[in-house]
């Protein structure tokens, strides 16, 4: 029996597309299909990512087929569309993304994109047609894009560099913690004489992707940046480093340690680096303690988000802090194959403890799993608000769709996501004991 999900929080592909060539300075997207895919990804997207502004981002052209286009085909419309972007807009790259109407019909996207190409411009695409697939398989498809792609456009490959390291697996917008998670990593990094390479965020652009073969080693941290470190590895033999999530707190000297074991690096100098952060995380321990105990932290929790989240908050919370992870709710979808060693993972966080993991994107399903566990505190989206205050329980948004806060620059990984994090859950735990709900 079909089984109809309800509010889902994966939207489709051709979103996961737009969130990454937005994220990226100097792109450019061009939107073939309907105006209504452009208007749901701003609603559906966009608005629920803690108070990202649209203005902030690069301007988006969009071809809006009309009905005649879907009856006799949107080429010619799209060849003006483009023409007239470009006239327009400056950008690095100009890239396409596909939408289902567009798709049915057949519209030979590769054949515009070489027209483009002809004439100069620096053209990519990416059919990403909703059918095809989630927001995950939206990234997917635009980074295969652009790895395969950008050197048909910009030939040039340098050589290796001993201490570059591209970062994968963070999806722009789907996590809304992305831009600080980021930039924290790429702190770490440079802590123990690397060279991140970001590729998404601030100061992040082509030149960004024109390095990937460049680079000595490829960083996973969710199962989503294993198709692009599968290629790179199979198109420049770049080995990689995978995590099953992001990671926070002493997980990140664990990290630190591997790569410097794997690229040779000056052990003295991580250790140094990684002892004064553990002291400084150490000392933001010991200034919570009266607030952990007024409070209540020591309590069940349900943790609701991405897989990467969902693995690295509750470790840090269940590994060092000494909560109880009651229920945790993946909501990415991760390939079969992965899904028993989280489960796996997730269970063994606190020995002997009860543990619940389940994979769903359904709302109704995860809103029944959150409240029958009966967790003391819920760590989800502003989907699970309701359940909260059902259960008179504190809660605290942390994963997508991001309703009832502002995140610019704030992340959970790496020493200071840590303490962000801390500091989000005590006040969360404060303003419900004073009768408020903290989001």
């Amino acid at each position: 029996m079909a089984h109809h999900v309800e509010g889902s929080r994966n939207s489709c592909a051709q979103h996961g597309a737009l969130q990454l060539f937005e994220s990226i300075e100097g792109v450019i997207p061009v939107i073939h299909s309907t105006s209504g895919c452009g208007v749901q990804h701003y609603l559906g997207v966009t608005r629920l990512t803690g108070g990202n502004d649209p203005f902030g981002s690069p301007p988006v052209s969009s071809s809006n087929i009309a009905e005649k286009h879907v009856v006799f085909g949107g080429s010619s419309r799209l060849r003006e569309q483009l023409k007239n972007t470009v006239k327009v807009v400056r950008g690095d790259l100009y890239a396409i993304v596909t939408g289902c109407s567009t798709e049915m019909v057949g519209d030979d996207i590769a054949a515009m994109t070489k027209e483009g190409r002809d004439q100069d411009w620096p053209v990519i695409y990416a059919n990403t047609p909703g059918f095809s697939g989630d927001v995950h398989n939206g990234y997917h498809l635009a980074v295969k894009a652009l790895i395969e792609q950008l050197p048909g456009i910009w030939q040039s490959i340098g050589e290796k560099q001993s201490r570059l390291v591209n970062v994968w697996g963070i999806i722009p917008n789907q996590d809304p913690f992305w831009r600080g998670n980021l930039n924290e990593l790429g702190r770490l990094l440079e802590g123990i004489g690397l060279v991140p390479n970001l590729l998404i965020g601030s100061g992040q652009g082509i030149a960004s992707w024109k390095q990937l073969p460049e680079a000595a080693i490829n960083l996973v941290v969710s199962p989503w940046g294993e198709l692009p470190a599968r290629m790179l590895e199979e198109l420049y033999s770049t080995p990689s480093i995978q995590l099953q999530g992001l990671p926070v707190g002493s997980e990140a000297g664990i990290l630190l340690r591997s790569l410097t074991e794997q690229l040779g690096l000056d052990p003295l100098r991580t250790e140094l680096f990684i002892n004064r952060e553990e002291a400084l995380l150490n000392h933001q321990f010991a200034r919570l303690a009266d607030s952990y105990y007024r409070a209540g932290f020591q309590r069940e929790f349900a943790l609701v988000g991405e897989s990467s989240q969902v693995v690295g908050i509750s470790e840090f919370l269940g590994k060092y802090f000494g909560l109880l992870p009651r229920s945790l709710v993946i909501t990415d979808n991760p390939p079969d194959i992965l899904r028993e060693a989280l489960i796996s993972r997730l269970s063994a966080i606190v020995p002997g403890y009860d543990t619940e993991v389940i994979f769903s994107e359904d709302r109704s399903e995860i809103t029944d799993v959150v409240r029958k566990g009966g967790a003391q505190l819920i760590l989800a989206s502003s989907l699970e608000l309701d359940v909260a205050v059902e259960s008179g329980v504190p809660f605290l948004a942390v994963s997508f769709p991001l309703a009832d806060r502002i995140v610019l620059d704030r992340g959970y990984a790496g020493y200071r996501g840590a303490t962000a994090l801390l500091e989000d859950i005590g006040s969360a735990l404060l303003a419900f004991s004073n009768g408020r709900y903290a989001c």
